[in-house]
């Protein structure tokens, strides 16, 4: 893959809502449906900076279908001439599901996912993150889970690229240690998921060596200092840039062996995509020596000391080992066969087989 291509306008600001006002007027929008959480809503205040009535925020922390179907119940009581989207992954995720209904004009959440054609029309919008992992403010596609089904659903269109992501360390400023934490592994995860991605190229890896070596140098200084804003807006720049990495090349192995901890365990996703980060990184390491090199020597780093800082990241903070999320040894065949997500699995650079995902689960289950 040697054409690297991403359409969003990222804007660094340390005055959030006064850029947001002004890129609104840039694009002439004057009705925004504004997607958030509830936690985002009532701790930015946002009743009293928006009008109350185009706020939406029945959002879970993994939009499902039925909360994508009252967002768009929502969108029918109300004028919208563009999307506002305040939050983390699950609410910038169902925002591009109200994207895609704003531009199709279609309700049924399959017929969403699988509309594949030139959109008839387009909606602007505009994505602020509230955590520094997800990166949906710099790719086009978002995370639906179908609860009936036990099932992931990924919607995908270029037309979901936001307009414009606003970044501001402000934002992330009030996030409990563990989600501060969770997300910034989803960061580094990304990256190197598009290192050792058969969709990779020399654009995307630049970007994922970038993300990997500020989150290297920043995720364990952030538990020591919460409120250092330096150190956010470190971790904020380096999910959106590892985002510009995976939004070409979509992830691999790790996140396909989180779907199932996820939906069947209710494993954190930030926690779930990085869990099988380490043994991968041996798996797939011969392959992707030359990043490798340049990140170790970046970060004065051996390669065991690279693996020994990837794990001091979350440690005291997160249990990452598979018994204390409660899975019990015999789940583990189960897993690993429901591990192979189409579209995931098959773009690690090495091949992967049931045993082999068995044998990383294994290695995770307990230190």
């Amino acid at each position: 893959m040697s054409n690297y291509y991403n359409p969003v306008k990222i804007i660094k600001t340390e005055d959030w809502l006064r850029e947001l006002n002004f890129r609104l007027n840039d694009l002439k929008i004057s009705a925004p449906i504004i997607v958030t959480t509830p936690g985002n809503r009532k701790r930015l205040k946002l009743d009293s900076k928006f009008d109350s009535d185009s706020i939406f925020s029945d959002v879970g922390s993994n939009p499902n279908f039925e909360e994508c179907t009252n967002a768009l119940k929502f969108c029918q009581k109300i004028m919208i001439d563009g999307v506002v989207a305040i939050g983390g992954g699950s609410a910038m995720d169902l925002a591009k599901v109200v994207l895609a209904h704003l531009c199709l004009e279609k309700s049924d959440i399959f017929e969403l996912i699988e509309y594949k054609d030139k959109y008839p029309k387009t909606v602007p919008s505009i994505f602020l993150p509230t955590t520094h992992g997800t990166a949906s403010e710099v790719t086009m596609w978002g995370t639906v889970w179908n609860i009936k089904e036990a099932k992931k659903y990924s919607i995908s269109h270029p037309d979901l690229y936001p307009t414009i992501a606003i970044l501001d360390g402000n934002l992330t400023l009030s996030l409990p240690m563990d989600i501060s934490i969770t997300t910034t592994m989803d960061a580094l995860s990304h990256s190197f998921e598009s290192i050792w991605n058969k969709k990779a190229n020399n654009t995307s890896t630049d970007f994922a060596i970038s993300a990997i070596c500020s989150i290297l140098k920043n995720g364990s200084a952030l538990k020591e200092n919460p409120a250092d804003l330096d150190i956010r807006n470190n971790l904020l720049s380096a999910s959106s840039v590892a985002g510009l990495a995976f939004s070409n090349t979509t992830t691999a192995a790790a996140h396909s062996i989180s779907y199932p901890l996820t939906i069947h365990h209710g494993i954190p996703h930030g926690v779930a995509s990085s869990i099988s980060l380490l043994p991968l990184l041996d798996i797939n390491g011969k392959l992707i020596k030359e990043p490798l090199d340049i990140i170790c020597n970046n970060n004065e780093l051996t390669y065991d000391e690279l693996k020994q800082t990837i794990k001091e990241i979350p440690q005291g903070v997160v249990p990452y080992t598979l018994d204390k999320w409660g899975i019990t040894e015999d789940q583990l065949p189960t897993l690993a066969d429901e591990s192979f997500t189409k579209g995931r699995m098959d773009n690690n650079i090495v091949d992967l087989s049931t045993d082999d995902v068995l044998g990383i689960l294994k290695e995770l289950y307990s230190e």
